[in-house]
């Protein structure tokens, strides 16, 4: 009798044990090599001038890539290939729109409401057109830190380097900021953000784990809790104080949730807001930053 109780006090125990959520999983993605992924991100910015929302921003971007292997100090290579871009900005007060949509490459150019806005709207559409169906390399280590991309400032030279011998002008202005916003490390940045939730073991409901993160305002420790497991999702939550840059007196926070399948350890959804805010009366450009990312295998 004594032994029966002994294992049924045991079974309540493993079986309460379980029910509270301490059941650890690895959700640490398991690329091999000739694995094929799409990847998507999308970037919503809320831009305010002078205390008022002057700007909105989306751009949303989706790769395919395809694992290569590793290299011999065991980075895994990823192959990354433009599939679709889709980029929006429109000043709030004076409704200017400019953009390019891969679904549709003359979409902006036809609302073009002016010949300056034409004009942008053309340069963006022959720079679409010049990256679509072109790939880079993307290196992570193995503890998934994004250590490099290449490639991408060739494919963006190329992209631009007829257009700068239709109009040299377009070397001075748009190929320069081009050449500022698409670029190896900020791609590197894109692909960094979308992996940093990954924790370096398992994980069950109520865990935490802490990551510092780079931002222009300052370095940043960004939280990660697990918030729930229904045997396929696991729910993180993000969250983080503040970063404060006293010569700007600006502060930046991030806040958020990323869906992870447990079985592949890739993120279904995720949606992460950062926020600067003002310490004083000197700012009058701010971002409100919303970012998206879901990664799927094909």
């Amino acid at each position: 009798m004594t032994i029966r109780i002994a294992v049924l006090i045991m079974g309540l125990i493993s079986l309460s044990f379980i029910s509270s959520g301490q059941v650890k999983k690895s959700i640490i993605p398991v690329l091999n090599p000739g694995e094929q992924y799409i990847f998507r991100n999308t970037a919503i910015s809320d831009i305010h001038e002078d205390g008022v929302r002057a700007i909105n921003q989306t751009a949303s971007t989706s790769w395919f890539l395809r694992v290569v292997g590793k290299t011999s100090s065991g980075k895994l290579m990823l192959r990354a290939t433009y599939l679709k871009i889709n980029q929006r900005t429109e000043h709030l007060f004076t409704h200017d729109l400019t953009g390019f949509n891969s679904d549709d490459f003359n979409e902006f150019v036809v609302k073009s409401t002016s010949d300056e806005l034409h004009k942008q709207n053309d340069h963006l559409r022959k720079l679409g057109e010049g990256m679509l169906g072109k790939s880079f390399t993307v290196y992570i280590t193995p503890d998934w830190q994004v250590d490099q991309v290449t490639g991408v400032d060739t494919l963006i030279n190329n992209a631009l380097a007829g257009m700068e011998g239709d109009d040299a002008s377009i070397a001075q202005g748009f190929g320069k900021t081009m050449r500022g916003t698409i670029s190896n490390e900020e791609i590197r940045k894109v692909f960094e953000d979308a992996l940093s939730y990954i924790p370096e073991s398992e994980v069950g409901v109520g865990d935490k784990w802490s990551k510092e993160e780079n931002h222009q305002i300052g370095a940043l420790q960004v939280d990660y809790t697990v918030k729930s497991d229904d045997g396929n999702r696991m729910e993180l939550a993000i969250s983080s104080g503040s970063a404060i840059n006293t010569d700007i007196q600006a502060s930046y926070s991030r806040k958020g949730t990323v869906t992870v399948d447990c079985k592949t350890g890739l993120v279904i959804q995720s949606s992460v807001k950062d926020d600067m805010k003002p310490r004083a009366g000197n700012i009058t450009r701010l971002v409100v930053k919303t970012v998206k990312n879901e990664m799927q295998k094909k």
